[in-house]
């Protein structure tokens, strides 16, 4: 089942901030950062659902944890590869030290660019603000 994290507010492209994020906290501070933006953030759990959304609203951003939803990142990525219609949606990953060797894969499956945890949290709003434009 998903859970869905909205932010408040317009969204300033007319679409919205997707994460693929298990972690309740970190889906916290996504959707903080980007209602702080007047941007929706939604958070999903998995893949599938991840995907059949973006059918319905193509999100301008896709944030994935790599950390706790490794096969489902790579699925939507691979989708997004595939699909003409996900192709120009820019999709960033975010990996702790211990998983580093995820993040030459994950650029290598269409990651855009991939985070550190640490550097990630730093790098948030610039990173939302930066694509919504």
């Amino acid at each position: 089942m998903s859970r869905e994290a909205l932010g408040s507010g317009a969204l300033r492209t007319g679409r919205a901030l997707y994460a693929l994020v298990r972690d309740m906290a970190a889906a916290s501070r996504i959707v903080k950062n980007a209602s702080a933006l007047h941007i929706v953030a939604r958070n999903f759990d998995r893949a599938q659902t991840l995907l059949e959304h973006a059918l319905k609203e193509r999100p301008f951003l896709v944030i994935l944890d790599l950390e706790t939803c490794e096969v489902d990142a790579f699925r939507v990525l691979k989708e997004f590869r595939e699909n003409a219609d996900f192709k120009r949606v820019p999709a960033v990953g975010v990996v702790t030290h211990e998983k580093a060797a995820l993040k030459a894969e994950a650029e290598k499956a269409g990651c855009l660019r991939v985070y550190f945890k640490t550097e990630f949290g730093k790098e948030l709003p610039d990173l939302i603000a930066r694509f919504a434009v």
